[in-house]
């Protein structure tokens, strides 16, 4: 038995990352895991997620497996990407294609490789974590349901009544191609004039818009980009953004004459104050949910982004409140403090206001509802939950 960096092997056991030459292998192995023989058209994790599983974007390196012999067992892909929220700039460890082999299930191996990447982001000093998943399966390992994303029912009635019975789209709708430069240059300007976004290279962002089997659609007036959508395998409708606040109506106009449905659903994010007041108005109902399961690695300075990104978009009250977190990655003790709009977050020994364990945290900052964030007597509630938000294409 021996360890050599992050490797451990013992018994013909091996425990690390995914060797370079393991390529073809590991791909094999995960989409034997997801995916069915007889599904189709065939699914795989090359068209499924391109920005994570092409050679030339190293998934090995981001995958944490256990080997018998020469076969794997098991994968944890750990994808990190960074983010800029607020002005500050974040490090996100989303977790993805978290696999057992059929043959090899209860033998501890998932709990081996998860085990391995929370460590990791530990140690190469992720920010938060984010994951799509089964709560208790991930809550073992730190996770918890949070962020906002709220999520607006649409239908042609709704279109009709508000619009007029002979309104019609005025956009010309175009699939994005991979070469088109210009118009992703303007879909990620777009992208970055928001106050949360990934720090996506415009080279990479085409592989991105099709995550998840997405087409990328661009929409144009007379020459001039007006917005983008993505339309999912199903046809239904991924996400969106308009160019400007007078775009939005005839981008919704144009998202319904592609995907051709009765009613679509616009997922938002809680900082799209144009999009949130214009389907308040529009929609037929919405709902509120969480947007991911969610680890929060370093609270200070997700504290810190977060507000700032909040208070970009609404008045916060002026107030102060100290935190002592026992948190997954170690204790912080912090204050944060509002006044005139202006945030700031900052180490101190202060008696903390409130103190609490790393779920119960997550709950107060991030979550819709928090038991002790109820029982608070501050101003300082009105803060919460603060805006962690994923795009449907960010997502791993």
């Amino acid at each position: 038995m021996f360890r050599k960096g992050e490797v451990f092997i013992s018994d013909n056991l091996y425990k690390g990352k995914t060797p370079p030459e393991d390529y073809e292998q590991l791909i094999s192995f995960l989409d034997e895991v997801f995916f069915t023989d007889d599904e189709e058209p065939k699914r795989d994790f090359l068209t499924l997620l391109p920005k994570l599983y092409k050679k030339e974007n190293d998934p090995c390196a981001a995958n944490h497996i256990v080997k018998e012999g020469d076969k794997i067992r098991a994968a944890v892909g750990l994808f990190y990407y960074p983010v800029i929220a607020g002005g500050e700039r974040l490090l996100c460890g989303g977790i993805g294609n978290v696999a057992v082999g059929r043959e090899s299930r209860s033998k501890g191996f998932m709990k081996e490789t998860m085990n391995m990447a929370m460590q990791d982001m530990l140690k190469t000093g992720a920010d938060y974590s984010m994951l799509g998943g089964q709560r208790q399966r991930y809550g073992y390992f730190s996770f918890e349901p949070a962020g906002v994303k709220y999520v607006f029912n649409v239908s042609v009635t709704n279109l009709r009544h508000y619009f007029g019975i002979d309104a019609e789209n005025e956009l010309e709708v175009k699939p994005l191609e991979p070469g088109d430069i210009e118009h992703l240059k303007q879909i990620d300007a777009l992208l970055r004039s928001q106050p949360h976004y990934a720090d996506t290279p415009v080279d990479k962002l085409f592989d991105v818009l099709c995550s998840w089997h997405s087409k990328p659609y661009i929409a144009l007036k007379d020459g001039e980009f007006k917005g983008f959508f993505t339309v999912g395998r199903g046809g239904g409708l991924s996400d969106f953004k308009a160019a400007s606040k007078d775009d939005l109506k005839q981008l919704v106009l144009a998202i319904f004459e592609t995907v051709q449905d009765n009613s679509v659903g616009f997922d938002v994010a809680p900082f799209d104050n144009d999009s949130l007041e214009f389907f308040t108005v529009l929609a037929e109902n919405c709902h509120v949910r969480h947007a991911e399961c969610c680890s929060i690695l370093r609270f200070e300075n997700t504290a810190r982004a977060f507000l700032k990104v909040k208070a970009a978009k609404e008045p916060l009250c002026d107030g102060s409140l100290v935190m002592l977190i026992h948190g997954f990655g170690g204790d912080e003790h912090f204050e944060i403090r509002v006044r005139g709009g202006e945030v700031t977050v900052e180490k101190t020994h202060k008696t903390p206001d409130v103190e609490l364990g790393h779920h119960e945290a997550v709950r107060f900052l991030y979550s819709l509802y928090s038991k002790e964030r109820r029982e608070l007597g501050s101003a300082a509630k009105q803060w919460f939950p603060l805006p962690l938000y994923c795009s449907h294409f960010d997502a791993v």
